[in-house]
């Protein structure tokens, strides 16, 4: 255990390409294999599917039994940014996703372990903990607090697919019970980074790849955003990290039936054929980003579950580099 109760004996250090994860490679291969029918993707037809994807993302009706486990935190996501605020079911403890927000946002704050501790120890989660979270059907909000349990600890963490509005029938039908907040238990949290399989980078990171024809800087903001139209709270040089490719996270989702202001993420099949047309292959090297850190954690989840094996995050985006001013941006120009 070292300073700040960080473990870091775990810590696998970033292979290069193709190197060192050569069994991970081979089972993801398999699954793939398995769920497509075709190795290579090119003639892939899957319709989309709400079941449970490979990695990090539970069915809703899976999590009854889920909850079953004496292990689990389940907790649900506030946000004032949310569509409408989940309620809660089963006791779920209560999430200030903005308030983890900010705290993300401080400078340092991706090395202030004793800071993290005190976060996810406050929610009741300890490093053994399954952690399951969900918001209100958006998916990015419960996405980001996965992610981040997972990269400082946890080593179980799950997104319910549809949110708390996937949730409705369960409730109805008696195997979920609608409860005011639970109260969280008190609990340890030490520190345990998690770089795998989705790795987290910074800035510098970022700027010592641009215009690098081998690794792919994956924009998952609206056309909007990243053509430097739609200027959102915060950004003041609009556009884009120079060739960056635009795929909005929208497409990787299917709206629900019951409110389309919802959506699942889709099934790893329907995942990677869209991927796959978009040029990405499994081995790529992949940088994804946004505004600030949600919708990225989602994409960076969603290319996880269709096979990816060199995906990497960089949680602070597109606010992160747009305001040091001798980072260069890319934007359409006049809009109209």
């Amino acid at each position: 255990m070292g300073v700040h109760g960080v473990d870091r004996s775990d810590r696998i250090p970033r292979p290069k390409r193709g190197v060192g994860r050569a069994a991970t490679l081979i089972v993801l291969q398999l699954t793939i294999l398995a769920m497509t029918g075709c190795g290579s993707g090119s003639s892939e037809s899957a319709a989309p599917s709400n079941g449970q994807s490979s990695e990090f993302v539970l069915a809703a009706d899976k999590l009854p039994r889920a909850l079953m486990r004496s292990d689990v935190v389940l907790l649900s996501a506030q946000s004032v940014l949310e569509i409408s605020n989940p309620g809660f079911v089963n006791d779920a403890i209560p999430v200030d996703v903005d308030a983890i927000t900010s705290f993300g946002q401080e400078p340092g704050a991706f090395t202030d372990y004793s800071g993290w501790a005190q976060i996810f120890g406050s929610l009741g989660i300890s490093a053994d903990s399954t952690v399951i979270v969900y918001d209100d059907g958006e998916m990015k909000f419960a996405s980001r607090v996965r992610f981040l349990v997972h990269y400082f600890g946890a080593r179980s963490t799950y997104i319910v697919n549809g949110g708390y509005n996937a949730l409705q029938p369960l409730i109805a039908n008696g195997q979920l019970t609608e409860t005011g907040p639970g109260t969280p238990a008190s609990a340890v949290f030490n520190v345990a980074i998690h770089d795998n399989p989705i790795h987290l980078v910074q800035q510098e990171d970022v700027a010592a790849v641009v215009g690098n024809p081998q690794v792919t800087l994956l924009d998952v903001r609206t056309q909007a955003e990243y053509d430097g139209c739609l200027l959102l709270p915060g950004i003041t040089r609009g556009g884009h990290i120079p060739g960056a490719r635009n795929l909005p996270v929208g497409e990787l989702l299917e709206p629900q039936s019951s409110n389309s202001q919802f959506s699942f993420l889709q099934s790893p099949p329907s995942l990677f054929r869209i991927f796959f047309d978009f040029d990405l292959h499994r081995a790529d090297r992949i940088i994804v980003y946004c505004q600030d850190g949600a919708k990225s954690s989602l994409a960076a989840t969603a290319l996880i579950d269709a096979g990816y094996i060199d995906v990497s995050l960089y949680y602070l985006s597109y606010l992160d580099w747009q305001d040091n001013q001798s980072n260069p941006v890319e934007s359409i120009g006049p809009c109209s």
